[in-house]
């Protein structure tokens, strides 16, 4: 086995899970001048209101996120805890408040260890990953696509073989209107620097793309147009290797580098999926990297021009490890998963302009600490979203209303 096959194999897997640590210890290195360096940060007067405190040991810890349905209650999932301690698919009830575990995972054979929040049906059924367990074989369980019916009975829809279709599927799954899965791994493939499949209706799985250095690698969130053409980033790049990229892959398998990244003013190492407005426009964040090495928002329009709209400076938030999400009237929210008064972190709103405001800063306490996933906005402007630490310690799910 070649050493590139070597590392991916016994080592890779496991090294990107903890993918997020990487990118932390750039952030922490810098703590000790993080209040030096910022600027105050423009702060908005909002209620904030823990809805949920996890405790590990029965309800799960390390939240990934939430998704509602149509008749507002929430699903998620946590990365660990549970009975098992390999995390657990959950629902809040959105008139009784109730919380339930719906599924705890055991490894063998649905997996373990979601990276991800999941995604619904119109029937009721709960779809989602595990970046690792599964029965797929070869050099390991990798990782597996699940599905919860609503009565509760888990499916493994598939079970990923690391040389062949991927491993560590960390990102969100999407779904089109025909109900066909769309999602990526971080690693496996026949490049070993991972994939971007697609499963349909039947279950079969088929791979649209494998990355391999030359285009990228360590693959992140995707997002789809009504074209069918999908967008994502990487965590690696390809022009300047170790800094990240923004591509396009066609219906017809076409991959298209939007962006390179050059780990400088215009950030480094992008951890979430795009946001595509009905423009053609493209909005996300870079974990590091921009004016003060704190991370940014970025834009590339729909002419494929590239702009920073804001580099967080430590006061207004600092390592943005999530997406963003989109209002009627144009602002943009999201997450850090440090900085902001306290150091645990913000939730921001910003304008097309750039300009931020600091809804909400973490301190860390019992409203929880180091929010990690994209917010979720419903129509009457509430802001819902998880923190991975904080609350009874294992992380909490918070609303927040401007």
């Amino acid at each position: 086995m070649t050493n590139k096959m070597h590392k991916h194999a016994l080592g890779s897997v496991i090294s990107k899970k903890v993918t997020r640590t990487v990118n932390l210890a750039v952030s922490s290195a810098l703590v000790l001048t993080y209040v030096l360096l910022a600027s105050p940060a423009s702060h908005a007067q909002t209620t904030y209101q823990v809805i949920h405190s996890f405790n590990s040991a029965t309800d799960g810890a390390l939240p990934n996120g939430l998704t509602r349905d149509a008749a507002g209650n929430f699903f998620g999932t946590t990365r660990q805890g549970g009975s098992t301690g390999l995390g657990t698919v959950f629902k809040l009830d959105a008139t009784t408040h109730v919380f339930t575990v719906l599924h705890t995972f055991s490894g063998t054979p649905d997996g373990n260890t979601p990276e991800a929040s999941v995604t619904l049906d119109p029937t009721g059924n709960i779809y989602g990953t595990t970046a690792a367990g599964g029965s797929g074989g070869g050099h390991g369980a990798v990782g597996t696509v699940f599905k919860i019916d609503p009565t509760g009975v888990e499916t493994i829809v598939h079970s990923f073989v690391l040389f062949s279709d991927g491993a560590e599927p960390a990102a969100k799954l999407i779904r089109d209107s025909a109900g066909n899965l769309y999602g990526t791994t971080l690693g496996g493939g026949h490049g070993f620097d991972g994939t971007v499949f697609r499963i349909n209706t039947s279950g079969t799985e088929r791979i649209l793309h494998e990355f391999d250095q030359t285009d990228g690698a360590d693959p992140k969130g995707i997002t789809r147009d009504a074209a069918g053409n999908l967008y994502g980033t990487t965590l690696e790049g390809t022009a300047n290797p170790g800094h990240g990229t923004v591509y396009k892959l066609a219906p017809d398998g076409t991959h298209t580098i939007l962006y390179s990244f050059t780990g400088g003013a215009d950030g480094d190492r992008p951890l979430a999926e795009p946001l595509l407005d009905a423009a053609g426009n493209l909005y996300s964040t870079t974990s590091t990297g921009g004016d003060f090495g704190k991370g940014t928002v970025f834009k590339i329009d729909s002419v494929g021009n590239f702009t920073v709209l804001h580099s967080f400076n430590g006061s207004d938030g600092d390592t943005p490890m999530a997406g963003l999400v989109l209002d009627a009237t144009g602002n943009l929210y999201g997450t850090t998963y440090r900085g902001g008064d306290f150091n645990h972190g913000v939730v921001f709103k910003m304008d097309f302009s750039g300009n931020e405001i600091v809804l909400h800063s973490f301190a860390g306490g019992t409203d929880g600490s180091n929010p990690n996933s994209t917010p979720l906005l419903t129509p009457d402007g509430t802001i819902f979203g998880s923190t991975e630490a904080g609350g009874h310690f294992a992380g909490t799910l918070f609303r927040l209303q401007p």
